[in-house]
């Protein structure tokens, strides 16, 4: 099963179309499947009451949230610029909106291979409602939420029909401490309720994405900077691009370990297994028309003849030739009739 990797950009563009446009030149080289931004209006995402997260505060230096989404923000039509360059670079372009305006603009302009809802906008019952009248995959983020708000977004989503949902194991911190990720969790999901699962990736460095493949995970979202020492909320907790070139090497490798169900033997298999597998021996030089006894056999190495297991294939037969003692006893020595 191959890996849906998403390098997740988010805001970390700080607002530069030159810069997202780099992102995507350097991301699409080295083999991920979608490059992901984000488009909201601050105005219509924040109220007066807002406040930045403290990870927030630590890394920007705006006054308020919506002061700090305006500095990191692209215009709706720069994202047409970025739909075009990703299709050009072979890449899917992916979008979270944090308004339904924003999704709104998405889903007319672009032809997304999914709807990703992120974490925050779970309860958005506008934008749930929207995506319940539609058939398009959904990949639905689940951090800061219990298993039975997951079950009220599923349901929400599910209104009209079934819908085809990847649902991501999400830890809503920047960034992650191993003993916080509990990746369990993602078997559990897709225990629940029966869907894919996947696993965004907030932690520093590859082990925790790696881990989510070896279980099963169909995708992966992992934040991505051209530097953390950038100013932005999100750049402190990402990957760079060259930890990003070994996260995608290592989950192809974690794929090809993964493999399939159908048991397959490789030729050097083969020739161990004749090597290391012990067939029926004589225990005796057994003369021709001597019938082989249970006494007259025992079980040594190598695997060129008779399986242990086939003993009552060689006891009671009758030996056609002479089988000198410690040989391999094989089918042309007996007589079958």
């Amino acid at each position: 099963m191959k890996t849906y990797i998403i390098a997740e950009v988010g805001p970390n563009h700080n607002g530069s179309l030159e810069l997202a446009i780099e992102y995507i030149n350097k991301l699409s080289n080295i083999g991920v499947d979608a490059v992901k931004f984000q488009l909201g209006n601050p105005e219509k995402t924040y109220s007066q009451d807002a406040f930045k997260a403290e990870y927030q505060k630590k890394a920007e230096n705006s006054k308020s949230p919506t002061e700090m989404a305006k500095k990191h923000q692209l215009k709706p039509d720069e994202h047409k610029v970025l739909y075009e360059k990703c299709k050009e670079s072979g890449v899917d372009y992916l979008c979270s909106a944090f308004d339904l305006d924003s999704f709104l603009f998405l889903d007319r302009n672009f032809d997304l291979p999914y709807y990703k809802i992120p974490s925050g906008e779970i309860f958005s019952i506008d934008i749930l409602d929207y995506i319940a009248g539609r058939n398009k995959p959904i990949i639905l983020s689940t951090g800061m939420a219990t298993y039975d708000e997951i079950e009220v977004a599923i349901n929400l989503l599910n209104r009209s029909f079934k819908k085809d949902i990847t649902i991501l194991h999400c830890i809503s911190n920047y960034p992650v401490a191993c003993e916080d990720v509990n990746m369990n969790v993602m078997l559990e999901l897709e225990r629940r309720f029966g869907y894919p699962v996947g696993f965004s990736d907030h932690t520093v460095g590859n082990e925790s994405a790696i881990t989510a493949i070896a279980l099963g995970a169909s995708v992966i979202e992992k934040h991505v900077t051209l530097d953390r020492r950038l100013s932005g909320p999100d750049h402190q907790a990402s990957s760079t691009i060259e930890e990003f070139v070994e996260l995608v090497k290592s989950i192809r490798r974690v794929e090809k370990i993964m493999g399939n169900t159908v048991k397959r033997f490789s030729a050097q298999e083969k020739e161990i297994t004749s090597v290391a597998r012990k067939s029926i021996v004589s225990k005796r030089n057994i003369l021709p028309g001597e019938i082989i006894k249970k006494e007259d056999i025992c079980y040594k190495r190598p695997g060129t003849g008779f399986l242990p297991t086939e003993k009552d294939e060689v006891i009671g037969k009758k030996a056609l030739k002479t089988i000198p003692v410690n040989k391999v006893i094989l089918r042309e020595y007996l007589d079958n009739d």
